[in-house]
């Protein structure tokens, strides 16, 4: 065990000893930063201006933050109140004021509001918003190709929710729709910095130093390996601190325990809070780099090429982005859903799918699955290593 730590800490400080590992670090940083910066300061958002005397909508272009403050003084107000029929009346009424209705107006991203919106000049009570858009799953089922099973499951999911109480939670609500761009970030650039991990060493013939010490190629590769796997989850966690920190600076860190559902950006009926779901999201990110740094590992000592090794994810990640895996049939969707670059994004909100016949929801699969393609990438990186350096020379 002693000879492992002694090659693994080596190893690892290989890898940190690159150049480019500070390059990802402050490209990963500037990347988070600078996406918040262009969208709090972009002059291109629309919002709703409310009209009360007929009861009218127009659409104006407004500069984003402003929007975004406005909505957040607002929800802030009503922290810690209990949505019932007594609250329900009252933002109703509050609609009867232009300016307090057009804050309503654009707070369409709460299900509450967007509910509101909809039924203007209808009855509403906390009961009917409940019944009709929390307690119950509805969804085309013929077009998301839903089994009977997986609706009753969702079905029963929903109808064990409520009541919810209020609270601003925008800055977690960000982090849950960008998560996307964090993943991208996290896991290219940690493939980056693994690519030329195994090949390097076939290339200059380092590795036979290794082979002939007094350690032995198998305690030399599982350090090997296992720093590669460290790194990957090390790079993600301080970007994941980063994406915190810049996210919580833009929007402030307000409503980590309001409930998931209260999003309307979200349908799948889970029972968990905001500010769970993105750590969720940032745990499967951890696990979804490490079983990409392995894949990754896995190429550079199966092809010996590093460039090889590299273009993969980032193909991975283009044919993701392009959605090029849609409407390619069940199958193909479902295997493609677990992609880091799908599954740690909103996209797992509409993912309805269970694995039989564990019936497991994406998410609960994924943990598991990430654990298990990690170490198969490990076993067969293996196999590809030894046979290398009895056939391969």
């Amino acid at each position: 065990m002693k000879e492992f730590g002694t090659l693994y800490i080596f190893e690892l400080k290989k890898i940190l000893g690159q150049r480019l590992v500070l390059v990802s670090l402050l490209l990963g940083a500037a990347m988070i930063f600078g996406w918040n910066l262009l969208t709090f300061s972009s002059t291109g958002y629309y919002y709703n201006v409310y009209n009360a005397q007929d009861g009218t909508v127009e659409r104006q272009i407004a500069n984003y933050g402003a929007v975004e403050a406005m909505g957040r003084d607002y929800l802030r107000g009503l922290s810690g109140q209990l949505l019932d029929d007594a609250l329900m009346e009252q933002l109703a009424a509050e609609y009867a004021d232009s300016d307090t209705g057009t804050i309503l107006s654009n707070l369409g991203g709460y299900s509450p509001f967007s509910y509101l919106n909809t039924m203007l000049g209808q009855e509403v009570t906390a009961q009917s918003f409940y019944r009709d858009k929390v307690r119950r799953f509805e969804v085309n089922q013929e077009e998301c190709l839903l089994t009977d099973q997986e609706v009753a499951y969702w079905q029963g999911k929903a109808s064990s929710l409520g009541p919810f109480t209020l609270d601003y939670a925008g800055g977690w609500q960000a982090m849950a729709r960008d998560s996307g761009l964090l993943c991208q970030v996290a896991v290219l650039l940690s493939a980056m910095c693994l690519c030329r991990l195994f090949s390097e060493e076939h290339r200059t013939r380092t590795d036979q130093l290794v082979l002939t010490s007094a350690k032995g190629k198998t305690t030399a590769f599982w350090a090997r390996w296992a720093a590669g796997c460290s790194f990957a989850a090390g790079l993600t966690l301080v970007l994941s601190g980063v994406y915190i920190l810049v996210y919580g600076g833009f929007y402030g860190l307000d409503g980590f325990s309001t409930a998931l559902r209260l999003w309307s950006g979200g349908t799948l009926p889970l029972h968990l809070s905001m500010g769970g779901f993105v750590l969720v999201l940032l745990a499967l990110l951890v696990l979804g780099g490490m079983a990409m740094g392995g894949l990754v590992m896995l190429i550079s000592e199966l092809l010996r090429s590093a460039v090889l090794a590299l273009a993969v994810p980032f193909l991975l990640s283009g044919i993701t982005v392009l959605g090029l895996f849609q409407g390619q049939g069940r199958l193909v969707e479902q295997v493609a859903s677990y992609l880091p670059f799908s599954r740690i994004s909103t996209a797992t909100l509409h993912d309805y799918f269970l694995v039989p016949p564990f019936q497991l929801n994406a998410i609960e699969f994924s943990v598991p699955l990430y654990v298990l393609l990690a170490l198969l990438f490990g076993g067969l990186c293996w196999l590809c290593y030894r046979k290398y350096q009895v056939t391969g020379r």
